[in-house]
């Protein structure tokens, strides 16, 4: 009797603690199961904030300086990452010639690049658009010459200009230019990142907006051309 007891106590025993084991493997399966869920969730709520955040940053109104100049480089950035389309043609005109390039995000104009040259010089000129109205432009231009005062022969300069104007409910609200020289006998010659940019007083924004009109309506070209009309 007493051995067929202790047989019962050891069934007992045996079968409540595998039973306490199951609970357990099956309490942390749960566990498991939840932390996964819970981060799928997380991972959804980021993706919709990230979403949402670059809806607001698309219909977000530019406002100030800033605005622009975070405006412009969130444009350079997807052009340089691959994320804009671009389209472009060439002219020969006389004695000038050069091309026009068109940045285009989900059928919307973001940038034109202008860049004409001739005999002793060259300009580039750039636009920069949200929701269709210019934010941005960019001027540089340089000429070159034959350096008299250099002991190289046949030595050139190179005199470079940059213009910045920032505009705002088209009206021009700030202007900034540089000017420095590139010389060919010079070794350590300036950059554009090595020039401060001085503020100047804003001349009249309807030449700029009418170089502006003059290669946009160009937008759709597809093949080489003779003059800008």
């Amino acid at each position: 009797m007493k051995i067929l007891f202790y047989l019962l106590l050891i069934f007992i025993f045996i079968s409540c603690n595998g039973n306490s084991e199951t609970k357990t493997a099956e309490s942390s399966d749960l566990e498991q199961n939840s932390i996964s869920i819970e981060n799928e969730t997380i991972t959804e709520n980021t993706s919709t904030e990230t979403n949402q955040e670059n809806t607001e940053n698309q219909s977000k109104e530019l406002k100030t300086v800033e605005d622009i100049r975070e405006e412009y480089q969130s444009i350079m950035s997807k052009i340089s990452e691959g994320k804009i389309d671009s389209t472009f043609f060439n002219y020969s005109c006389y004695e000038e010639s050069g091309n026009v390039i068109y940045f285009v995000e989900n059928g919307e104009v973001r940038r034109i690049k202008h860049n004409s040259g001739y005999e002793h010089g060259g300009v580039t000129k750039e636009f920069f658009l949200k929701d269709n109205k210019v934010f941005f432009i960019f001027h540089d231009a340089s000429t070159w010459r034959f350096d008299v005062d250099a002991k190289q022969e046949n030595a050139t300069r190179d005199d470079m200009t940059e213009k910045r104007f920032y505009i705002i409910d088209n009206q021009l609200i700030k202007c900034l230019e540089k000017e420095f020289t590139i010389r060919s006998s010079v070794k350590n010659n300036p950059t554009s990142a090595t020039v401060a940019n001085k503020e100047v007083a804003c001349s009249d924004l309807a030449p700029l907006m009418k170089d502006y009109e003059l290669v946009l309506k160009y937008k759709n070209q597809k093949t080489d051309m003779e003059c800008l009309d």
